[in-house]
């Protein structure tokens, strides 16, 4: 009798986990189908993003949408969350920065006679709570200045001179106050030509129209064209050059702008052309330093000293590996490979040390490229590793040389900026004011100088070019 009822009670228990597998299976199949719409999903909004942030997407902008979106996880309890995908406040264990104290120009004595609530006198203060505040005085109108010229001939050899004066230009009614405040108001600040006339009158009562302020922007770009130019001789001259570029409008019509950076100078010239053609122009056919750039096939068709960007094939490698399962190990290993140098050469490592280890990293690159995958996304990173096999690793035995080319892709970022606020360049004189200014305050913010008294003193110098001059197209030395 026992034994049928534990029989029973066994029978009971079988049929019930019976029941519960079937449901177990049931469910299984349900999360199977809802597993099936999530990858198809993620698929789809994978593409999407790949179509709007492909691998050449810069990391900079990958980065700030990350510390966007983990920040904004971490601090929902702030009351007005930081927007630039920063945290709020100091890193912790960091002592506050405060600004230096200004100095003094007049000190005023706030006193009370009496009290405001019962009219009680005032014997004498209890103390004094002194605040500093910093103020600009009013705008002051325009001076006129009439400058009289005198003209003088040499009785020796029958030339003819014009006096000159700092302060009065060569040409046009504008001093040179305004010709670096329209400029920096144009390249600094990003306003339209109509918008600067607006500010000078509102606020100096200085009645200047869209087209002067254009004319006065331009005559700041002829008289810095000297100072281009010399920084474009010091570009010439450096060990190591970073190289980018990007796509821009002239008249509508598709030209480029080109950065070419060293630590102290950055040089931007504006070209219908892409081609090798260009660095060949503004650098010399001379270039003797080398160049760190991405994989267009102008700079090797320019130059052979090269360092290819390890930021941009990284990026490649890591979007091939979310296309093809093969691609995977090969993004890990390229990775694994770029942090094992860069730890290494935070070291200081003797000349043959650096060349050691440069043989032992290609040897670890051919390797990555002897592998045999079917045609795609990964074919085509390790093609791209093969035909820059001689360009990867310069930065191993050149300490000076770095093994990304983030300098010249921060330069473009301001050029980027204006294209989209202008759109569009006219015609040639547009291009010259262009890349002129931009590599002028780009140059002066990197040397530490500030650009409004740097304007004022090339207007001030007096080499403004003449108008006719005023072509993008620089001659290539030698």
């Amino acid at each position: 009798m026992v034994a049928n009822e534990k029989v029973e009670q066994l029978l009971e228990r079988i049929t019930a986990l019976e029941d519960r597998v079937a449901e177990l299976e049931q469910e299984r199949e349900e999360l199977e189908q809802e597993n099936q719409q999530l990858r198809k999903e993620n698929k789809r909004l994978r593409a999407k993003i790949r179509w709007y942030e492909g691998p050449h997407t810069p990391p900079s902008k990958e980065q700030s949408d990350q510390e966007e979106s983990s920040s904004s996880d971490e601090d929902e309890d702030d009351e007005q969350p930081r927007t630039d995908g920063g945290t709020p406040g100091r890193k912790p264990g960091h002592d506050p920065a405060w600004r230096p104290a200004p100095d003094l120009d007049e000190e005023i004595e706030v006193t009370c006679d009496c009290c405001p609530d019962c009219g009680e006198q005032f014997d004498e203060s209890a103390g004094v709570s002194p605040r500093l505040v910093e103020e600009l005085p009013d705008p002051q109108p325009p001076e006129v200045t009439q400058y009289n010229r005198h003209h003088y001939q040499c009785h020796s050899c029958g030339s003819e001179t014009v006096a000159s004066h700092p302060d009065c230009p060569d040409e046009g009614q504008f001093g040179v106050n305004v010709i670096a405040q329209a400029a920096l108001s144009r390249y600094d600040h990003r306003l339209p030509y109509r918008k600067i006339g607006d500010r000078f009158e509102q606020l100096h009562g200085l009645e200047l129209s869209g087209a002067s302020a254009w004319h006065a922007t331009e005559r700041a770009a002829r008289a810095g064209r000297c100072e281009y130019e010399r920084i474009r001789h010091r570009i010439q001259q450096a060990d190591v050059v970073h190289i980018d570029e990007t796509g821009i409008k002239r008249d509508g019509e598709q030209a480029w702008i080109w950065t070419f950076t060293t630590e102290e100078h950055t040089l931007y010239a504006v070209r219908e052309s892409r081609g090798s053609d260009v660095p060949a122009e503004v650098l010399g056919e001379d270039f003797a330093g080398t160049v760190v750039c991405d994989g267009w096939t102008a700079y090797p068709a320019f130059s052979s000293e090269l360092q290819r960007c390890w930021a941009h094939i990284l990026r490649e490698a890591e979007d091939a590996a979310e296309k093809e399962a093969e691609g995977e190990a090969i993004y890990h290993a390229l990775r694994q490979l770029y942090v094992a140098l860069q730890a290494r050469l935070e070291s200081d490592l003797t000349v043959r040390e650096r060349a050691e280890l440069q043989r032992v990293a290609r040897r670890e690159l051919e390797s990555l490229i002897e592998r045999s995958v079917p045609d795609g996304p990964v074919a085509t990173l390790l093609g791209k590793l093969e035909g820059g096999l001689d360009h990867w690793l310069t930065f191993v035995g050149e300490p000076a040389v770095s093994p990304t080319n983030n300098a010249a892709e921060n330069a473009l970022r301001e050029p980027v900026v204006l294209r989209k606020i202008i759109g569009t360049l006219r015609n040639d004189r547009g291009m010259f004011v262009h890349e002129t200014l931009l590599s002028l305050l780009a140059t002066w913010r990197q040397q530490g100088r500030n650009p409004y008294d740097e304007l004022k003193r090339v207007s001030r110098d007096n080499e403004m070019i003449p108008r006719a001059h005023t072509v993008p197209a620089v001659e290539s030395s030698g």
